[in-house]
């Protein structure tokens, strides 16, 4: 059972259904003269492996936030880039603004991808996880630029029913705690779920709870 918040974002769990799950990556490239559609200017927010991301029609890639309206174009899982001193990089985080040339973002784009994520709190029944309506939203929180871990976590507020941001299928299978009644016997439990607003597979923002 998890009793320290350690957030990491989204980390890769498997792929929904029967399919293989390859847990491979997107190469976004980045740069006017590799990308006409991502331009050199197009990264100013930093990001960190685990972050959701977004793709705006500019072409400027940041991480969603507490957007729960946007759609998500996958999740972030580092990237690779030439340094100022001419040597190939790979770094778990982007720093928002920096330079370099041969940028390339590694991304998550499966819509069909789970995820592991932990929420930011003690979930309890009326909050609804543990009840039936299995949906919910991220928290933006900082990321680490030691670990390149992600901030992000899943709210323990309590569901929500439009412009929800996740779909959760269960509790982590290595997470013991017990669910009761009362609720989730753990002050910050780990869900598996998937992303509800990817823009490769996306319907609707509301989401029924019959």
């Amino acid at each position: 059972m998890a009793s320290v918040d350690s957030p990491r974002g989204l980390v890769l769990a498997r792929k929904n259904g029967s399919g293989s799950n390859s847990t491979g990556v997107t190469m976004i490239p980045v740069g006017d003269n590799i990308s006409p559609i991502v331009p050199s200017a197009a990264l100013p927010t930093s990001m960190f492996t685990g972050d959701p991301i977004a793709i705006y029609s500019s072409g400027t890639i940041i991480p969603t936030g507490a957007n729960t309206t946007i759609k998500t174009a996958g999740v972030f899982q580092g990237c690779s880039y030439v340094d100022s001193n001419g040597d190939q990089q790979f770094s778990r985080h982007w720093t928002g603004g920096a330079t370099a040339t041969d940028i390339q973002l590694h991304v998550c784009t499966d819509p069909d991808q789970t995820y592991f994520i932990q929420a930011d709190g003690p979930v309890t029944a009326a909050a609804g996880f543990g009840a039936g309506i299995w949906t919910g939203v991220w928290t933006a929180g900082a990321g680490s630029t030691k670990t390149g871990n992600s901030g992000y976590e899943l709210d323990a507020s309590g569901p929500v029913i439009t412009d929800v941001n996740l779909r959760v299928i269960r509790r982590a299978p290595w997470d013991t705690a017990t669910s009761s009644s009362a609720g989730e016997t753990d002050d910050y439990p780990w869900y598996e779920v998937r992303l509800n607003k990817h823009m490769d597979n996306y319907t609707t923002a509301t989401v029924s709870t019959g």
